[in-house]
């Protein structure tokens, strides 16, 4: 085709903003594409020249000229989508889906869930009385020995990213512990004391204003490859409203230290995020970051690989299917697409868990030997999402080509 189209591309990360210009050059489509992306530029008019594609941070995207262009300009992110990204909504909206399907795979797949609201330590126990079923098992765990099984938890922040304030823990007073250090920071910072500089203190002190999380039941018995745990990151396209596509070519990340239960505070032990263990002395990225096709190298069997994927698919389809029939939480913009980064945890029992969605995932975290993989699967969202709106033909053969599997359609209504 002998038109230009032209873009605004810019995301922060250097890792992935690459990434994304790459791709637009191998396009078969002819891309204009201005890097030097301001906030007054994306606020500014958008039409001279037409402005057809924004890759762009989520906060940069001009809603106005996306809304007003919707069959000539595409976006690279769904304007609403908490229903999937935030943690306690996801919680709130998969219960309503089981109410409904009481059949869906997602009944085995989500790890029992509580959402936690607390706005102020003092109201701990009441709060922990909308969580009883949490609050029986600590109080169980207290009257049990050194040497019996207890119960586990782990809490997230509804929203949140890189680990942050996630705590594993087995007692009452571990958890009212994540709390009364949030309230003492406040009064520190009320007093005039001074953190540490950096995102660590930045990260901090967004958790200081969370008032929303979630309880789960940890997962105690995951597969482990040489005594460590890992989990399984699973890249998937959403398209329009709406396809959604998984990418063959997930990863496995590992954990810093071998597994140990009897020590629940150590994190490189239990959390998996590689962004946790890129400043440890002995940090290793290619024993901490692999290819999840790889572990039949490491002794997980091929079948087994294949039926948790095929799992993987069938969760992601029916998780898509509970967000997207909530219109408040979730609205798949016809002239839009987005990737998300998708979490799934494997038990020794090959039981496949999810865990979480990330918008705007951390591509970085696949590291340098496997930057190819994140640079296919931009070429292929180039192919499958944006080409096709762009009068470029596209098949089921070609998204096979992509490594892009289609494992969710369905036709919603356009607003």
């Amino acid at each position: 085709m002998s038109d230009v189209f032209y873009a605004l591309a810019h995301l922060d990360e250097p890792y992935t903003k690459g990434a994304v210009v790459k791709a637009l050059e191998k396009s078969t489509l002819k891309w204009s594409t201005n890097e030097d992306v301001t906030e007054e530029n994306t606020e500014a008019d958008l039409d001279s020249p037409q402005i057809s594609l924004q890759w762009l941070e989520y906060e940069q995207i001009n809603w106005m000229h996306l809304a007003r262009n919707t069959s000539t300009s595409m976006a690279n992110a769904y304007c609403i989508r908490k229903g999937l990204i935030r943690k306690s909504q996801l919680a709130y909206n998969i219960t309503k889906y089981l109410s409904k399907y009481p059949q869906s795979i997602l009944q085995q797949a989500i790890p029992e869930t509580w959402q936690f609201e607390l706005d102020h330590e003092d109201y701990f126990e009441e709060a922990m009385n909308e969580v009883f079923e949490v609050e029986r098992d600590l109080i169980q765990n207290e009257q049990m020995g050194e040497d019996e099984k207890k119960h586990v938890f782990i809490i997230k922040p509804s929203m949140a990213n890189k680990a942050a304030g996630i705590v594993v823990f087995d007692s009452m007073q571990q958890l009212r512990a994540i709390f009364t250090k949030e309230q003492d920071s406040d009064s520190e910072d009320d007093n005039g004391s001074e953190g540490d500089n950096g995102s660590d203190s930045e990260d901090e002190e967004d958790l200081m204003q969370v008032r929303e999380w979630v309880i789960q039941r940890y997962i105690h018995n995951p597969l482990l490859i040489q005594q460590r745990k890992f989990h399984v990151r699973a890249y998937v396209l959403a398209v329009s409203n709406i396809k959604v596509y998984l990418y063959h070519d997930m990863l496995a990340l590992f954990a810093h230290k071998e597994y140990d239960l009897n020590h629940l505070s150590d994190t490189l032990s239990h959390l998996t995020n590689t962004c946790l263990q890129t400043e440890e002395a002995d940090f290793n990225e290619e024993t901490s970051v692999r290819l999840f096709w790889e572990l039949e190298k490491m002794g997980v069997e091929k079948k087994d690989l294949d039926k948790a994927f095929k799992n993987m698919q069938l969760i992601l389809a029916d998780v898509f299917d509970a967000c997207v029939s909530e219109m408040t939480t979730f609205q798949a913009l016809p002239n839009a697409f987005e990737l998300f980064g998708i979490d799934f945890l494997i038990d020794e029992e090959m039981n496949v868990y999810f865990l979480e969605a990330n918008a705007f995932p951390d591509f970085k975290q696949t590291g340098s030997q496997l930057q190819h993989i994140i640079q296919e699967l931009f070429n292929a969202t180039v192919k499958t999402a944006i080409e096709p709106f762009f009068g470029e033909s596209s098949s089921e053969s070609s998204e096979r080509s992509n490594k892009l599997i289609r494992i969710y359609e369905k036709e919603l209504l356009s607003l």
